[in-house]
């Protein structure tokens, strides 16, 4: 199971961390100072005093606020923002360098490509009351190809810099945007089930071999197919998210079930559209609901530990299911296929002198 996607309150404590770093090695006071020639461009920033970052420019633009001790996408239904993606942004935009001022005049912006208008790269980081803090504009990079022109926002002093900071400007390069992950070997068996059929797959030799349950007479599985229906699941992406509110016309008719040895079932809920594009519910239970209690007697080390993995399966259940709760996913087309494969595809006809082989000699 992921912990990227399953550990959001883990990620914002690391990130606090992170943030605590950078307001030691960079702060002094939270005014924009003017920068001295071969300093750093931004200082006397305190990342905690930000509550807002505008990244990019005009449709482009991508807007993230601050949620508890961590970033929601604000233009993508507040959906969470990977904390460290922001520790990234922040990181790049505190360690650009000038190497000299160039032009202090106004009317020389926009041939450098320091307008707003035509900038290369504009961040801003605003605070809680919609405030601009400090921000940079960067603008066309130097014949040398090494150092480019940048200011900071709301000041007319163009510097010539390096280390210049790559903003990204798509919501997907603040998202993790992996759903599941998990080991091949560690799943049971998966259902597929479909408007008109339900079949299922059972994991043996560790996830090398699959069987179907209940094949149909004269037929057989191929292996291969029903492998790559299996093992679906491994590693399952998406590549855009959404409000469910925003989504309510979509016909989840399929549906993708695994249980692991661990006893974490995976819930896929599947709406497939005419365009091929395929989208997806999740949630997970931990199907033993044994209670996890201290014995009274002295417990051996393999016994503790199989209570822990147990507790600590059932914690990622949950908190999958919470993170995932009330978003609709957009998953890949090649899984999706996998995903909701057709009975027909994944058996074929024994061939007759095999069954012939097999049919009980008569005494």
């Amino acid at each position: 199971m992921s912990d990227k996607k399953l550990s959001f309150l883990a990620i914002a404590a690391a990130a606090s961390i992170v943030l605590a770093v950078f307001v030691w090695h960079f702060a002094g006071t939270s005014k924009q100072t003017s920068s001295p020639q071969g300093g750093n461009l931004i200082q006397g920033l305190d990342p905690a005093a930000i509550t807002e970052i505008v990244a990019g420019k005009g449709n482009e633009q991508i807007i993230l606020k601050r949620q508890g001790k961590g970033f929601v996408i604000a233009n993508k239904s507040y959906y969470p923002a990977l904390n460290r993606a922001i520790n990234d942004l922040l990181a790049s935009c505190l360690d650009v360098r000038i190497v000299e001022l160039y032009t202090e005049d106004k009317a020389n912006h926009k041939d450098l490509g320091v307008s707003e208008e035509n900038a290369k790269d504009i961040v801003k980081f605003l605070d809680s009351n919609g405030k601009i803090i400090t921000g940079i504009i960067v603008g066309d990079t130097r014949e040398d190809g090494k150092m480019a022109y940048a200011r900071l926002v709301n000041d007319n002093k163009v510097y010539i810099i390096y280390n210049a900071p790559w903003i990204k400007s798509s919501p997907l390069d603040y998202i993790d945007t992996e759903l599941i992950s998990v080991d091949k070997a560690d799943i049971s068996w998966v259902t597929v089930t479909s408007p008109s059929e339900t079949y299922t797959l059972i994991s043996e030799a560790n996830g090398t071999e699959v069987v179907f349950k209940d094949v149909p007479g004269g037929k057989k599985e191929k292996k291969s197919e029903c492998l790559a229906v299996l093992s679906a699941i491994t590693s399952l992406g998406f590549d855009d998210v959404n409000a469910a509110a925003e989504m309510a016309n979509l016909k989840f008719d399929r549906q993708y079930t695994c249980l692991l040895n661990d006893s974490t079932l995976y819930t896929i809920e599947i709406a497939r559209q005419e365009d091929s594009q395929t989208f997806v519910k999740c949630s997970a239970e931990f199907t033993d609901k044994k209670p996890v209690t201290k014995e009274q007697a002295i417990e051996s080390q393999q016994e503790l530990k199989k209570k822990e993995a147990k507790f600590l399966a059932r914690q990622e259940a949950r908190k999958f299911a919470q993170a995932c709760e009330g978003w609709i996913y957009r998953i890949h087309e090649y899984k999706a296929k996998m995903m909701t494969r057709p009975l027909a595809e994944l058996i074929e006809d024994i061939p007759q002198q095999q069954a012939d082989a097999n049919a009980p000699v008569e005494k």
